[in-house]
């Protein structure tokens, strides 16, 4: 039979092994917990940052970009307004395009297509394909 300082040391072992695994289950446990909070905090304040920073900038610059350089039709004007705008040439903006039958100006997502022929505007302050309602270019220009 076995003494007894065998028997209260494999029951010592055992206890001893039974704790040690206790032990890393809490651990295991807790760095799970841990990690799933900083894997939340970290989406939560990149969304944040994003809300923050960053969709205010995308906001104004996209707003100063049509409202620096387009003028827009009024609402009872163009019923078609709504889903997509006409914005007419200024003398800074396409004005090679002022008072030509050609002209289109509706955006179509966030690009303005000028017109069939020249769908991002004419390159110079006149257009070879310009046509008025009788006139020529210059008195519209």
């Amino acid at each position: 039979m076995m003494e007894d300082w065998q028997k209260d040391l494999t029951q010592w072992m055992e206890n001893v092994a039974v704790a040690v695994e206790g032990f890393v289950d809490e651990v295991e446990q807790t760095v799970e917990t841990v990690a799933e909070d900083f894997q939340n905090d970290l989406v939560r304040e990149i969304d944040q940052f994003l809300d923050d920073v960053l969709t205010p900038l995308i906001d104004v610059s996209i707003e100063e970009e049509f409202q620096s350089y387009y003028y827009y039709h009024e609402y009872n004007e163009d019923p078609d307004f709504m889903l997509s705008p006409k914005i007419e040439p200024t003398h800074n903006v396409h004005p090679a395009c002022r008072g030509c039958i050609h002209y289109h100006g509706r955006l179509h997502g966030r690009h303005l297509l000028v017109c069939g022929m020249h769908p991002y505007g004419s390159n110079s302050d006149s257009c070879p394909d310009w046509e008025g309602n009788g006139t020529s270019q210059k008195s519209e220009v």
